[in-house]
């Protein structure tokens, strides 16, 4: 076995290139807890952090094969490591935001006397809204919210490419947005819509 100590950092992103699962062990043993530490103290969570440093090598690994290191693995993994933290956080701030609105939704839901807001009324009106949309936009929508389909599986089946499939979406998703403005993330979720 190599000692991959010897070896430069280009030779071992050519190794990796290679498919040299040793380089790639080499790689981990040498990087993972320095990864780990940084995106644990970062994100202030131990196994939020363990998923961010698994999937930097996941990815990795994945990509070995159109990989370029530039600098060194230490630079190009600590570059990985900051650009995961802020995708979790950025995540996470976008998940709390959209938990917040939908908590104030529903406070306005439940105090709100007129039945404007009754949820059979809303699905009603969801319903309304989607049948009103054009044709194939109806079907792609519905092909891809309730049946749960793929924008592929849809291009597939229908004849089009990927790229009009997810125009429908967005489409239908404007449409209904527009339709039940700050309700719009509540009917999605109450409807499994996203």
């Amino acid at each position: 076995m190599s000692n991959y100590n010897d070896f430069t950092d280009q030779e071992i992103a050519e190794l990796l290139r290679s498919d040299d699962e040793q380089a790639f062990k080499f790689l981990y043993d040498k990087f993972w807890e320095k990864m780990y530490f940084v995106a644990a103290k970062r994100l202030n969570d131990k196994d939020e952090a363990e998923e961010v440093v698994q999937d930097i090598f996941v990815n990795l690994w994945n990509r070995r094969i159109k990989l370029i290191i530039k600098v060194s693995f230490e630079s190009y993994l600590a570059g990985a490591v900051k650009f995961e933290v802020l995708k979790k956080r950025a995540a996470k701030f976008k998940k709390d935001n959209m938990i917040s609105d939908i908590s104030e939704q529903s406070k306005v839901i439940k105090h709100n006397d007129s039945n404007l807001y009754d949820l059979r009324l809303l699905e009603d009106q969801l319903m309304q809204t989607i049948n009103s949309l054009p044709e194939k936009c109806q079907v792609v929508f519905t092909m891809s919210r309730k049946e749960g389909l793929s924008n592929k599986q849809i291009a597939t089946q229908l004849d089009i490419s990927e790229k009009t499939v997810e125009k429908h979406i967005t489409t239908a998703l404007k449409v209904i947005k527009k339709r039940f403005g700050n309700y719009f993330y509540l009917i999605l979720i109450l409807k499994g819509i996203i």
